[in-house]
């Protein structure tokens, strides 16, 4: 490395790791779709583990809601936007991080997103930017990790060696267009998922009281406290640092790497 200031800031990190792996993350690139309760502690992780490269994605602003567990969400952050804020942010930890930031994914810029990433990061609750990517992902062989902001810690990576996401989730989409996928079914896919993931952990809605379940089951919003999603993310950022390293025994799907805080257990989903 020969930049004093880069060896300075990750200085702390050598031990578990070495020079020429910090090297390594210096180079790297991610591809991290979303910086809300997932996405924006999971970025500040990976910038401050010395990841040198990142392409951002999100087509938000920031509102008094963010707060409760979005890192980037201040008082005098609310209207701004989401890829502006964090590359501000980034900005501040290490002025040479390079950061390329989109608002919106389409089948024309998703090439572009993810070119030579050395993964893709789902950290969003939309259908189509999951299809997009989950695709995209697997035609150029780029690693695809996901999470959700369940009560449960969680993380599963696709690659070229898993079934593909839509394999996984039993989607009725593939071969078709995202286009073509109204909106509503998007949602309707959105939903099942969340309620797929929760069977695979077995019993996960135990942690929800009725009232929480039943807007989930009506397709509103859940809860998202800091504490729960951040394990996702933490476990998410983990798994980016092994993919890039080349390092230990990867997450792989279709099972979840999965730890409930409220068991003090850890497993993999059946």
């Amino acid at each position: 490395m020969e930049n004093s200031f880069y060896e300075t800031i990750t200085s702390r990190n050598l031990g578990l790791i070495d020079e020429e792996e910090q090297e390594k993350i210096r180079k790297s690139k991610v591809a991290i779709c979303g910086l809300g309760g997932i996405g924006s502690p999971l970025s500040e992780m990976l910038l401050r583990l010395g990841v040198g490269n990142f392409n951002i994605l999100d087509h938000g602003t920031f509102e008094p809601t963010n707060s409760n567990r979005q890192i980037y969400s201040y008082t005098d952050t609310d209207g701004l936007r989401k890829t502006d804020v964090t590359e501000q942010y980034f900005k501040k930890v290490n002025p040479d991080v390079m950061v390329k930031k989109f608002t919106k994914l389409t089948d024309e810029n998703v090439e572009e997103f993810i070119k030579d990433a050395n993964m893709v990061i789902l950290a969003v609750d939309a259908m189509s930017p999951i299809l997009l990517l989950s695709r995209a992902a697997r035609k150029n062989s780029v690693p695809l990790i996901e999470g959700w902001a369940l009560a449960f810690g969680n993380v599963r990576i696709f690659t070229d060696n898993t079934p593909t996401l839509e394999e996984v989730y039993n989607f009725p989409t593939v071969g078709r267009d995202v286009s073509d996928i109204s909106e509503e079914e998007q949602q309707t896919l959105l939903y099942s998922s969340i309620f797929q993931v929760a069977e695979s952990f077995g019993g996960i809605m135990r942690h929800y009281p009725e009232r929480a379940v039943k807007k989930m089951q009506e397709k509103k919003v859940g809860t998202t406290l800091a504490p729960l999603v951040w394990l996702s993310s933490t476990m998410m950022a983990i798994e980016a640092m092994k993919i890039i390293l080349g390092r230990g025994e990867l997450a792989l799907a279709p099972k979840f790497r999965v730890y409930d805080p409220f068991t003090f257990t850890s497993q993999l989903s059946k």
